[in-house]
């Protein structure tokens, strides 16, 4: 049984890794291209950004290479990723249930990729009850504790605000409450793993060597692989739910947010444009196409059609 916990384990990691690789590929490859309504302030636009400016400010900007400010665009991400800026200064209420929840899975992560460290460091020789891992296991006992009770206090308070406030409950399907509600399980297993064995860091630490050297032997804790099970699942979850957010938001800032390449300098927008104006016409509404007539989008804009009966009355 032990080797099908492992099994699993391998599984779950290759699962997480298609289907993330899917979602990323399905937007950059099939996702429609957007209105372009800039969201300003831009942060690479430098000092502009300060107070929402741009570089079509500037006179014949069109004659102009316009040179962005990247490192803009990455503090920005680190802030909003750290501390959720923007759900703080226009949603309080929201961010004091949705930051415990993150800052559960930027402790958990964290932990994750030392014991991926450690693990390799045993695989090279070092003892695990050298002092420096023995410091690091003391490292992962603190960071997974507080990764626990951030994981479910934040797992509760999203479920609770989602069936109270009124706007939120309009828009929140069972997918939403089953996803939320799965992370704070995992929280709560953790935690009670943490509570009821002398040392999770250990248990965690030999896991992670174990799965590494293909060593499958028995942990010794129950609640630990229950808890472990748990996170195989969120881990094929994770891409193929809501929570997908994780994965596209450098996508959703830089091609939606932030993108403002102007078209007329930009031949790969021109040809987009050019593409999509050749779709066909499905739509057969009067103010589009009133005879269902076979036309592309581009031949619709162009050619017009006289107004209704109504419509002259009206006028």
């Amino acid at each position: 049984m032990i080797t099908i916990f492992y099994l699993l384990g391998y599984l779950a990691l290759l699962g997480f890794i298609v289907t993330a690789f899917l979602k990323i590929r399905s937007y950059m490859t099939k996702s429609p291209s957007h209105i372009r309504w800039e969201l300003y302030p831009i942060p690479h636009e430098g000092k502009r950004a300060q107070y929402g400016g741009s570089y079509m400010e500037d006179v014949n900007w069109w004659e102009h290479k316009h040179e962005a400010n990247h490192m803009g665009d990455l503090i920005f991400l680190i802030r909003e990723i750290l501390f959720l800026e923007a759900t703080y200064h226009h949603n309080r209420s929201l961010w004091y249930r949705t930051y415990p929840f993150h800052v559960g899975l930027y402790f958990l992560m964290g932990g994750a990729i030392i014991l991926i460290f450690e693990a390799i460091l045993r695989m090279f020789g070092m003892s695990p009850e050298c002092g420096f891992l023995w410091f690091v296991n003391g490292i992962i006992e603190i960071i997974s504790l507080l990764g626990f009770f951030c994981l479910l206090g934040g797992g509760i308070g999203l479920i609770a605000r989602r069936l109270t406030d009124e706007g939120l409950r309009m828009f929140s399907t069972a997918e939403h409450f089953i996803s939320i509600g799965l992370f704070a399980l995992f929280g709560l297993t953790g935690l009670i793993t943490w509570l009821t064995n002398d040392s999770f860091s250990t248990l965690a630490s030999n896991f992670v060597y174990n799965a590494l050297t293909f060593n499958f032997e028995s942990l010794g804790s129950g609640g630990f692989v229950l808890h472990m099970l748990i996170g195989y699942f969120l881990m094929i979850l994770i891409p193929v739910s809501f929570m997908s957010h994780i994965l596209l938001k450098y996508f959703l800032y830089h091609d939606i947010r932030w993108e403002d390449v102007a078209t007329c300098t930009s031949k790969k927008r021109q040809d987009a444009i050019n593409e999509i104006l050749q779709y066909k016409v499905t739509w057969a509404a009067p103010h589009i196409n009133p005879k269902g007539e076979d036309k592309t989008w581009v031949q619709v804009a162009t050619s017009g059609y006289p107004c209704q009966d109504g419509d002259k009355k009206d006028a």
